[in-house]
């Protein structure tokens, strides 16, 4: 591939230099020269950098590898070939169209997109040039200078030799920063001067800021080497400052030679629209493509911009506190979505070599290329290849978990619950789109803001709270995604601001929507606290990241962290609901405001109680993969995070390794301080208590609810109120924090994920059906054996919720490790859109320090072995009934799959799990023989509940641990909410791995078309019901819902006889 890109170049090279001499141009259309040096400038003068040289070794060394040493030369004199016999074709076919005059050969530029620049005529509407800033505004003024820079890209030492604009006073930041990544490269455990989610590094694109009614100066140097440079700022009416004229690249001056200055301007009206500019280099696409890129953000009128690290002011930075005597505070976060060079670019290792184009561990394209703020953190290369190198298996599924691999070097801003927050978005690349996506199901925002007139109300409804019932209509469609092309920029408040209207802290991931783009590194997360961050980690500050520092307006909201024994004999407010903490005596559930012995609220806060794999040993409990317990432990009152890792790796060092430190938690609320865990590189971040649902909003699952949907739901739901349920919390239960309010309406779904053919294409004479015989399709529980036993009808899946109901999902998976689709690793997930939901348990998506929410399959019972251990992952916690029971039954006896870990006294585990509505999920309370003490040698155990069974189960059935919950909360009327799998994206989407939940209006009911019976499930149904479901439209209609999707197996491969390719 590389050795064609290269002659490649050489041919367009050398036709752009015949349809330049071959072009009839007139004297005036070359009156200025824009030539600039660069790295393709031929300029002997210049020694040619080492990374050029290493490109070509590489270059060479891959032709000798390959046995085409030499060849370079013929492919050349080919492309030559080529050219000449495309120049005469071409003008044989455009001869006849013309006979002569000053355009006669300009058909040739246009065959390759060269022509004329075009100008207004004389009859065109008039372009009025921006004017010099008056005496008497506010000045904001800049200097400025463009270097060269080597941009390290994550803490792994992925690099490459770029461009950057920066202050003039932090160039020497810059210098040492560039000094301390390059001898970071010697070791491979030394970050250099990379932080944890890019946290006021020097290195880093340029930003900065001034008001509607302000007059922007930037006194601008070109320090690049042998370079010309410029400073244009997209969108503005920016001027030369000492002729007046138009700051763009066809202007006498505004292209900087080396070494050389100028000074622009921008009076910015007084009524400009707040927002991003795109800052750009307009003298070559080169340093633009490899960095010298930025953004120049209006903000209103009177603000001033506040460091979020010291309160400091601020000058430039992609995070801001913008502070406003006239209006709220709000936190700013520009996310700049940039390719590193051309597609054929290849950043460098810490060993100097170049990254593969592909990544051999997920088979991302361009990983390290694809990068967000000059940051990229892919999947394979390095933290996939390094858990695979340690423990010999390798999970993608947690590529984004900050537990199992660290704090990325990403983008991650930082807030806290309630900060009104804006995202500046700037596509800073030249070549291909992005789809900037943020996770959280409540971080949406309309597709025209200007034309919604609640839109206020909607970006601060949770200034002070959660909000159950939001906007249930918005005039302009509500979005999650949104699709950027190069300069472009656009500005987002999200609903309801940090924390989202859930009130909820947490992780919230962003990406590019195209797979391999984020597998690749384009991705980061939005991290919010509810406590403060002081810096003193880890006893007040929860990560390893700088101190935060509230907004001016909001200063005293967010409280230090307290440890649990200082929660005793307080009372904890949510909203109104009161919960009375004390450390002696049994809690009492039933009185309006609960008294609650201290170790069961921090019980049932946290994950089960226990040690990975049964397992001391911290190396053993990672390759144990074992997710349904915490290593937490007890000193008194005081609970205590599990041992700190004794693992190196570059992107975080504990202050303390294999000890344990005191937990967290708001002295106000008693709720957990996020984030609670801290790194453990290569193991299995654990499941939330209850596998799942809502853990921060919703931990506690007391009251009996008498409206819990007996015939699916597997948890026991009616238990007493002296007893923990097994399954989700009654809603309302929390009060008014609760995820779903009190009065909801319900839906239950129980969803497998199978692996069954599915007939993309029926036969056609005696053309034989198309079928991909790997589909991977979720399904619901009634309908397994109907979509197994007929390839038609394994279609994706369509559910419906109506408006204000409180949809549960229990997931689990028959999709076992294989050769041929996953290589060994089979884990999926569901990430929906736009509900409410708790992110840390419920997004599908394991971000930042979220929990586990994918699962391995039921179904698997052996594994591959080689070199003594299992063949990629090892083997799920999956087990057997080795005899019947009973109705009421509280005790099974199983055998557990060879070479799995055995369950743990107070988790919870489900019988029956692949029994169409007709399993149970219970808490275990013994188990014998007792599994610390050692494994039994025949791997049989007998277990008790805590309560009796509601099914009757056959000898056979399959015991696990691995599924997982979902709780959502349907808000609003979204219309159709999109869900896929994004543990194995790139791997399960082109098989089926996607489906849909329709918002139905509220009251609505769902029927047969043709026989008008309720149904549960399908792509067309008929909807009754009175709630307006269009545009001055109510009551019933007939919905059909296409599930398009591209990637699909086999389908591109036909080609129906006299149809050729291009043409079906």
């Amino acid at each position: 591939m590389i050795r064609v890109k290269k002659g490649w170049k050489n041919w367009y090279a050398l036709a752009v230099v015949f349809l330049t001499l071959g072009l009839s141009v007139p004297a005036s259309a070359i009156s200025t020269d824009h030539s600039h040096g660069g790295h393709d400038s031929g300029n002997s003068a210049v020694d040619r950098p080492d990374w050029l040289k290493k490109l070509d070794q590489q270059i060479q060394h891959e032709d000798v590898m390959s046995g085409l040493e030499g060849s370079q030369e013929k492919l050349d004199n080919t492309f030559m070939k080529v050219m000449d016999q495309l120049k005469t074709k071409l003008k044989e076919h455009a001869s006849p169209a013309s006979s002569g005059g000053g355009f006669h050969d300009s058909w040739a530029a246009h065959q390759l997109g060269q022509s004329y620049l075009l100008g207004p005529t004389e009859a065109a509407a008039k372009v009025y040039k921006g004017a010099h800033c008056p005496s008497n505004v506010p000045t904001k003024t800049y200097e400025v200078s463009a270097i060269n820079v080597e941009i390290t890209l994550n803490q792994w030492g992925d690099f490459y030799p770029g461009y950057m604009y920066v202050l003039d006073k932090n160039i020497d930041k810059v210098r040492a920063e560039e000094e301390k990544n390059a001898a970071a490269r010697e070791s491979e455990l030394d970050p250099g001067a990379v932080s944890n989610g890019l946290q006021g590094d020097a290195i880093q694109p340029f930003m900065i800021r001034a008001n509607q009614g302000d007059c922007l100066r930037v006194k601008f140097t070109n320090r690049l080497e042998d370079e010309d440079a410029g400073f244009q700022v997209n969108g503005s009416a920016m001027i030369i400052s000492s002729t007046g004229q138009p700051d763009t690249a066809a202007t006498p001056g505004a292209i900087v030679p080396a070494g050389e200055k100028q000074v622009y301007e921008w009076y910015i009206p007084i009524d400009e629209q707040e927002g991003g500019h795109m800052i750009q280099n307009h003298a070559g696409r080169d340093p633009s493509s490899l960095g010298l890129i930025g953004a120049m953000v209006v903000e209103p009128k009177g603000s001033r911009y506040l460091d979020p690290w010291t309160s400091e002011p601020l000058e430039s930075g992609w995070m801001a506190m913008i502070v406003n005597d006239e209006s709220r505070d709000f936190r700013e976060f520009g996310l700049i979505y940039h390719e590193v060079g051309d597609e054929s670019f290849r950043p460098l290792n810490r060993h100097g070599e170049m990254i593969p184009q592909r990544d051999p561990q997920t088979d991302a394209y361009r990983p390290s290329a694809r990068a967000m703020n000059f940051r990229s953190e892919p999947f394979g290369i390095n933290n996939l290849a390094q858990q695979e190198k340690k423990f010999h298996f390798e999970d993608e599924s947690l590529a984004y978990s900050s537990y199992t691999f660290g704090d990325a070097p990403t983008t991650i801003p930082r807030s806290y619950l309630g900060d009104p927050a804006k995202f500046r978005l700037i596509h800073g690349g030249g070549e291909v789109f992005h789809s900037h996506h943020p996770h959280g199901g409540t971080i949406r925002w309309t597709r025209s803001p200007k034309r919604e007139v609640q839109i206020s109300n909607l970006i601060s409804a949770a200034y002070d709270g959660p909000v159950k019932y939001p906007v249930v209509r918005t005039t302009t469609d509500r979005v999650d995604v949104e699709v950027i092309g190069p300069s472009e920029v656009l500005d987002l408040e999200t609903e309801c601001g940090s924390g989202l209207c859930q009130r909820l802290a947490g992780d919230f991931l962003f990406h590019c929507h195209v797979a391999h783009h984020y597998v690749a590194g384009m991705w980061g997360y939005w991290r919010v606290y509810n406590t403060l961050q002081t810096g003193n980690y880890p006893f007040e500050s929860t990560d390893v990241m700088r101190p935060l520092h509230e907004l001016p307006d909001r200063k005293g909201r967010i409280p230090t962290g307290t440890t649990s024994d200082k929660l005793v004999g307080k009372t904890m407010d949510w909203f109104g609901k009161k919960f009375h903490v004390v450390d002696k005596g049994k809690s009492d559930w039933s009185v309006e405001d609960p008294t609650v012995n201290i170790k069961d609220w921090v019980k049932y806060m946290l994950p089960p109680k226990g040690q990975p794999g049964h397992y001391d040993d911290p190396i053993k409990q990672i390759k144990a993969y074992d997710g349904s317990v915490w290593d937490y432990a007890w000193k008194g009152n005081q609970a205590l995070s599990e041992r700190e890792t004794v693992i190196k790796w570059p992107k975080f060092k504990t202050p303390h390794p294999g000890k344990r430190h005191p937990i967290q938690f708001s002295p106000n609320t008693g709720k957990l301080a996020w984030p609670h865990m801290t790194p453990h590189f290569g193991k299995r971040v654990p499941f939330a208590r209850h596998h799942g649902g809502a853990p921060w909003l919703e931990p506690f699952h007391m009251r009996p609810d008498s409206d819990i949907i007996t015939k699916t739901e597997s948890g026991s739901g009616r238990s007493p109120i002296t007893v923990e349920s097994s399954a989700p919390a009654k809603p309302g239960e929390q009060g008014r924090w609760s995820l779903c309010p009190p009065g909801a309406g319900r839906k239950q779904y129980n969803l497998h994920f199978i692996n069954t053919p599915i007939e993309l294409s029926p036969a056609v004479g005696k053309t034989p059906p198309v079928v991909d015989k790997y589909g991977l399709i979720y399904v619901i529980d009634e309908e397994i054996a109907e979509k197994k036993a007929d390839p038609k009808k394994a279609i994706p899946l369509v559910i419906r919720a109506n408006v204000y109901d409180c949809v549960d999902v229990l997931l689990s998976s028959e999709w076992d490790d294989d050769d041929f689709t996953n290589f060994q690793m089979s884990k999926i997930n569901i990430h929906p859109h736009f509900f409410q939901f708790d992110n840390q348990a419920s997004d599908g998506v394991i971000s930042g320090f979220s929990y586990d929410q994918s699962m391995r399959s039921y179904t698997q019972f052996t594994k591959k072995m080689k070199d003594g251990h299992h063949v990629s992952m090892p083997m799920p916690m999956n087990a057997k009934l080795l005899k019947a029971t009973k109705a009421g039954d509280k005790m099974v006896e199983i055998q557990m799959a060879k070479g799995s870990p055995t369950y743990h006294v107070g988790a919870d585990i489900i019988v029956g799990i692949e029994v169409p509505n007709g399993k149970d999920a219970r808490w275990i309370t013994n188990i014998t023989p007792d599994p610390n003490k050692g494994e039994a040698k025949d791997g049989k155990y007998t277990i008790k509940f805590g309560e009796g069974m509601t099914h009757a189960h056959k000898a056979g059935q399959i015991v696990t641990t691995e599924y997982v919950r979902y709780r959502w909360w349907v808000d609003a009327d979204v219309g159709l909410v999109f869900w896929h799998d994004h543990a194995f994206g790139a791997t399960t989407w082109p098989h089926g791995g996607i489906g849909s939940t329709i918002v139905e209006p509220w009251g609505s009911t769902y029927h047969d078309p043709k026989t008008g019976e309720l149904i549960r499930s399908g792509p067309v149904a008929d909807i009754h019901g009175t709630e307006p479901f269009a545009y001055a439209r109510n009551g019933s209609f007939r919905e059909l819902v296409v599930q398009v999707h591209d990637t699909v197996p086999h389908t591109a491969q036909l080609v129906t006889e006299g149809n050729p390719p291009g043409l079906s």
